[in-house]
């Protein structure tokens, strides 16, 4: 059976989803390079905004279309909160939990379900490779206990739960030996690895965190860089920074979301800091970490943001100047807090302040970027060359985005690169051999 996977949300999904093509291959279905000759659809959906669940019915849709004797398979998130509604849509046959994402294969065959300890063995095999990247993810954490008022993710992940360090490391050392130079560690909470885990006796232990596992996979042979993905301020410890600052495999970059720069906001969103606090984090990062990038998530138009709570959040990217800044718009979801919160900000005021956060934001990335012209960063070069103007692309360790001339066997390479310009949209460099 032919099969064709269409994957929606965040990098977990994107890792799930090479588990679940994996767990196909292994079994003897084959992947096709074009929908039109599916036998089989799965959608790994997401459901963090409106907007997402509108993509995830598109997708099923266009799907039934496209093969209407095809079996759909629609699993992630989307399918954990609106399994009822999706499965009276054309052409669905199995709704898929995260949970069960390790027996599509058995789901597809109508298998009994295996023991217990045979599913947790296959979920715990790990990946081999990562299709269509350049660099490997690692989801290392499952589940979220914050309890930020916007989000809906806590109901469709549930509780925080950690992966052991003897299966992350036994998957890195797995795809670092397949060639992917850059291993990006990945949960839906990663700060929070290690806080559901306990060390002998049975007493939780505080102290065992993120930087345990960045260890372990430090101490794996080969030529690789680590990177973190998005990581909530308060797992940013003077522990992780000094590990970063003191270890040449570590990328200089973290990501730390703001979703806010005003107090008021924050205290409605129920974000547990408040801007000065943020800032402090910031500073004490670039204190330690030279050079080191900072991006960013930013909402905007969350209930009962006046016009002053906005300004007071462009001032305030003005004053950090992240690296990058990633913008969106408040969706209500059902079973948050923030659901049933008021006044709500309308579309055209959203869509404004939209535009202006993101003026602001393309600036305080461009004078960051201005900072190493004339520098050399290490490239990691993407298999795709850049379609607007045909270069070679790819990112630094501090995650700047570089276009540059070069031929197609510098490809999945770390490779010199001096810049010589940079505007609001690209930065520019030279590829100086060594």
């Amino acid at each position: 059976m032919r099969f064709y996977i269409h994957t929606l949300g965040c990098k977990v999904n994107q890792y799930e989803t090479q588990s679940i093509r994996e767990q196909l291959v292994s079994a003897g279905f084959i992947e096709c390079l074009s929908k039109e000759v599916a036998d089989l659809y799965v959608v790994n959906t997401c459901t963090v905004t409106e907007k997402a669940d509108r993509q995830s019915r598109h997708m099923i849709g266009l799907f039934h279309k496209t093969n209407p004797n095809a079996k759909i398979v629609v699993t992630g998130c989307y399918a954990e909160s609106d399994s009822s509604d999706i499965s009276f849509l054309p052409g669905v046959r199995h709704v898929v939990k995260n949970i069960d994402k390790s027996r599509i294969v058995d789901i597809l065959r109508n298998k009994t379900p295996r023991p217990i300890g045979e599913q947790d063995a296959q979920r715990n095999s790990g990946i081999t490779g990562f299709k269509g990247h350049t660099k490997a993810f690692v989801k290392i954490q499952d589940g979220c206990e914050n309890k930020c008022a916007y989000c809906k993710v806590p109901l469709v992940r549930g509780a925080s739960v950690s992966r052991p360090i003897e299966e992350i490391v036994r998957e890195v050392r797995t795809l670092t030996g397949n060639g992917f130079k850059e291993i990006i560690l990945t949960g839906i909470c990663l700060g929070a690895w290690g806080k559901d885990m306990a060390i002998s006796g049975g007493e939780s232990s505080s102290d065992f965190g993120l930087v345990d596992v960045l260890k372990a996979i430090n101490s794996i042979d080969g030529d690789f860089r680590i990177r973190l993905s998005s990581i909530e301020p308060i797992y940013v410890t003077d522990e992780l920074l000094c590990f970063i600052a003191e270890n040449s495999r570590m990328c200089r970059h973290l990501h730390i979301p703001l979703q806010s720069g005003d107090d008021d906001v924050l205290k409605r969103m129920n974000r547990p800091y408040a801007s000065a606090r943020y800032k402090t984090i910031v500073d004490d990062c670039r204190k330690k970490i030279k050079d080191i990038a900072i991006t960013t998530d930013i909402m905007v138009g969350f209930p009962g943001e006046s016009e002053e709570n906005f300004k007071n959040t462009v001032r305030f990217v003005k004053d950090f100047l992240p690296a990058r800044t990633h913008i969106f718009t408040f969706s209500k979801r059902a079973g948050t807090p923030a659901f049933e919160m008021k006044p709500e900000i309308d579309a055209d005021t959203m869509k404004r302040r939209y535009y202006e956060l993101n003026t602001a934001a393309l600036g305080s990335s461009c004078l960051y970027r201005s900072d190493f012209i004339g520098k050399k960063l290490e490239i990691l070069v993407e298999s795709k060359r850049d379609r607007p103007s045909g270069m070679l692309v790819g990112y630094s360790g501090n995650y700047i985005r570089t276009l540059f001339e070069g031929d197609d066997s510098l490809m999945k390479s770390i490779v010199p690169v001096k810049i010589y310009d940079v505007n609001l949209i690209r930065t520019l460099g030279v590829y100086e051999e060594s």
